[in-house]
């Protein structure tokens, strides 16, 4: 059963393009659920619009199917986490996390004892029990990431929003808010709807993903399957770059095709339900291809010429031009090839090549 259900959602400003353009998109109960896309696709609008600080321009919100469309932010039991933490400076970390619960609509249910208890409860949540006493510019970026989580939570709601919540931290800060934003949903059992640009974070955080882009959803499906099927050539590109060469299919039978590529050489693959004759994008994981060796399991053979190689850590990336139209690939592998500049053989099961629409 769906928790949240946007039907229709529409916003534009200023009279020009949509920001978001029609979108329908259902959560369930307790999801963690991520948008993700570059800048301008319309993420943070349709976060604002659920967190009603954006009045759509039409169609529906409806929570537990009540329409919620129009209600007021303070009327919907949803707390936002910002970017920029939007603390108060001249606030201890524990007069900070307590302040939602001295507004007016929170004052009647706590006392002063009961304030006291659920603020060092909450500190204790986010890793922060010795750090009540202390001012914001005391704290870290991610302590003070830490403290406005615990803010958002104190009163308990039931839909907490993340806005690009850790953009202002540095990639090891990111790292170990990522497992603990994901640890406390886990323990809370709350609905997060989180905002993102970062293809990582997202894949590394989320029950399900909505890739967005020009203010419509392109692609809703778990993190497995964004990354291994997804529906178009826009979300093959954007998860993780992957290679999407230009082809035609020449044949296609009991589930299975043969594809040629721009440049002629043929693989084969699942027929993904195109006819013959087709155009496509031929989509092959860079971590999928194996340059060298010996095919296993009936792989498709490519050859290329291996050009530029880039370190990566515990990997190599590397370039390889099939030629003509067909461009570039790139092949994640730990090994380094011989022959630099020379060509080279690669290896792809079939099950790792997946026909696109144009």
């Amino acid at each position: 059963m769906s928790y949240i259900e946007i039907r229709k959602l529409r916003k534009t400003y200023g009279g020009g393009k949509p920001a978001i353009d029609g979108i329908d998109l259902s959560i369930a109960r307790g999801e963690f659920l991520t948008l993700l896309g570059s800048s301008g696709c319309g993420k943070t609008t349709t976060l604002r619009c659920i967190a009603g600080l954006e009045r759509p321009d039409s169609g529906e919100i409806l929570r537990d199917g009540a329409d919620i469309t129009y209600d007021q932010p303070a009327e919907r039991d949803m707390r936002m986490v910002f970017q920029d933490y939007a603390l108060f400076p001249n606030l201890t970390i524990a007069d900070n996390v307590a302040f939602a619960l001295h507004l007016k609509r929170h004052r009647h249910k706590y006392n002063a004892a009961e304030i006291k208890r659920r603020v060092g409860e909450y500190l204790d949540l986010v890793h922060l029990a010795d750090h009540g006493a202390k001012k914001p510019h005391q704290l870290s970026g991610g302590q003070k990431q830490r403290a406005a989580l615990a803010r958002a939570l104190i009163t308990e709601p039931d839909i907490v929003l993340f806005d690009e919540p850790l953009g202002s931290l540095d990639a090891n800060l990111r790292k170990t808010m990522q497992v603990e934003i994901k640890r406390i949903h886990r323990h809370l059992g709350k609905t997060f709807i989180y905002v993102t640009h970062d293809q990582e974070e997202a894949m590394a955080m989320s029950d399900r993903i909505v890739v967005m882009n020009g203010g419509r959803v392109m692609q809703a499906a778990s993190p497995e399957e964004i990354y291994s099927a997804p529906n178009c050539q826009f979300v093959a590109r954007f998860i993780d770059r992957a290679n999407v060469v230009p082809g035609t299919v020449l044949s296609a039978a009991d589930g299975k095709s043969e594809v040629q590529l721009a440049n002629g050489q043929t693989l084969r693959c699942s027929s993904n339900g195109i006819a013959p004759g087709a155009a496509v994008g031929v989509m092959m994981r860079a971590d999928r291809i194996t340059i060298g060796g010996k095919p296993t399991n009936g792989a498709n053979a490519l050859k290329g010429v291996l050009g530029e190689r880039l370190f990566l850590g515990a990997k190599h990336e590397f370039v390889v031009e099939l030629g003509g139209e067909a461009g570039e690939i790139n092949v994640f592998q730990q090994d380094v090839p011989d022959g630099i500049g020379g060509e080279i053989e690669m290896f792809i099961s079939p099950d790792d090549v997946r026909l696109l629409p144009e």
